[in-house]
């Protein structure tokens, strides 16, 4: 009997749920003037997103699973084989410092900051110089001379296959249009790249020719990682991720 009356119970209560359900979803559309078909759809993408929010859950469950085991894995390689888990650890090292060198890590130290911009005309009978591809061009030459471990132009990461080209008062790099003013961030030993700009002679030619040049020393600068514009370059270098 006692079984029976808590069955009966149950049923109610869902009975009274749905109705409940029912009466909001009614009140809903008649306020927002929903009809039945969206109020079924907003439903099913409830639905959706509930499933979806399951499914990250277990996959985040299942990447925490899989990073334990690859931990133990690595644990066990290193008490069974010291020679070949040194081996691995090497060829980690010169992986990571291959991606640095092809601008796919993100890179923070001390370096400078080489404000770059259009001069400035004192009257309408002298040409007004603008900063020109070859230029940056030629300053990022002087950067990698001087050991310059990442450089980046307004955000753009400088790579071996960045291109520059002078499109009138702009310039585009890795496909994206730049224009003045233009920082250039470069990371390395400050003191030595502020020293190989100013000695440069590209800084000293836009000096004469009125531009505004200003390298200043910064004791942190982050230049970001390449962001894979070039898609074929980037998969020759994807295995090693």
């Amino acid at each position: 009997m006692y079984r029976k009356n808590t069955v009966c119970i149950m049923l109610v209560f869902l009975l009274l749920g749905f109705v409940i359900s029912t009466q909001i979803k009614s009140v809903a559309a008649d306020r927002y003037g929903l009809s039945a078909a969206e109020v079924s759809e907003i439903d099913e993408c409830e639905k959706r997103i509930q499933e979806l929010t399951r499914e990250i859950e277990d996959t985040k469950a299942e990447c925490a699973e899989l990073k334990d085991t690859y931990n133990a894995h690595l644990k066990e390689l290193y008490e069974n084989d010291q020679q070949f888990y040194n081996l691995y650890k090497k060829y980690e090292t010169d992986i990571n410092e291959y991606k640095l060198y092809a601008g796919l890590t993100t890179v923070t130290g001390p370096g400078i900051d080489i404000g770059l911009d259009d001069a400035h005309r004192s009257s309408e009978s002298l040409p007004a110089f603008i900063v020109h591809d070859i230029y940056i061009n030629e300053l990022l030459n002087v950067l990698k001379a001087a050991g310059a471990q990442a450089i980046s132009v307004n955000g753009q990461r400088i790579i071996p296959m960045s291109e520059f080209l002078c499109l009138g008062p702009s310039i585009r790099i890795n496909n994206t249009r730049l224009f003045p003013p233009y920082h250039i961030y470069a990371v390395g030993d400050p003191d030595k790249l502020l020293a190989a700009v100013r000695d440069s002679v590209i800084y000293k030619n836009m000096v004469s020719e009125n531009l505004i040049v200003d390298p200043v020393i910064s004791q942190e600068i982050t230049v970001n990682a390449y962001n894979r514009t070039y898609t074929g370059y980037i998969n020759m270098l994807e295995q090693y991720e």
